[in-house]
């Protein structure tokens, strides 16, 4: 506040002609101004409403105009840990966004076989699958299942585990669940 009326002093030690005192001098509208800026708001306002309207109807309209019919897949679900920005202090691998899933096996999903694979991968200092196996299971174990997490596993890549802002090589193991849904 101080410097502000500081500046203000400054300021008001100079000339002031050039700023106008008085309400005649400062008008420098015409007469039919008013007229005008009215006008600017209205269309102001009708565009305003047109653009809230459009977009509101794209927003309801379904996606397709045909109607489809909606059927469940069979559940394959990995547990993994959220994915954040690749890490830079000491951490452990994470898998990346993007990685495949397992394929539920035609045959075993017709024949309603369910089971859980937990696979150890072992992980190199790139982020990449060097090493993989199925450690347990958990439902029936089917080497069908085994063999589409595997297939599924083998391609994954990871932000590589981190000790002292180095990337390291490391072991993760991987649950993986194959549910029919039914």
């Amino acid at each position: 506040m101080a410097r502000l009326a500081a500046l203000h002093n400054v300021q008001g030690s100079q000339s002031m002609s050039s700023i106008p005192h008085d309400q005649a001098s400062a008008n420098t509208t015409t007469p039919h101004s008013g007229a005008v800026a009215a006008w600017l708001w209205v269309l102001l306002a009708a565009s305003v409403l047109i653009g809230m309207l459009v977009v509101a109807r794209h927003i309801a309209q379904p996606l397709s105009d045909s109607p489809t019919e909606v059927v469940p897949a069979p559940a394959v679900v990995i547990h993994q840990a959220p994915v954040a920005a690749a890490p830079v202090a000491d951490g452990d691998a994470e898998p990346l966004a993007g990685n495949p899933l397992p394929e539920y096996p035609a045959d075993v999903l017709q024949a309603g076989i369910e089971g859980d694979v937990i696979a150890r991968l072992q992980i190199d200092s790139n982020g990449h699958v060097v090493q993989l196996s199925i450690v347990a299971h958990q439902g029936a174990a089917d080497s069908r299942l085994d063999d589409a997490a595997l297939t599924a596993l083998r391609q994954w890549r990871f932000h590589p585990a981190m000790r002292d802002g180095q990337a390291v090589p490391s072991v993760v193991q991987v649950p993986v669940e194959f549910r029919t849904g039914r």
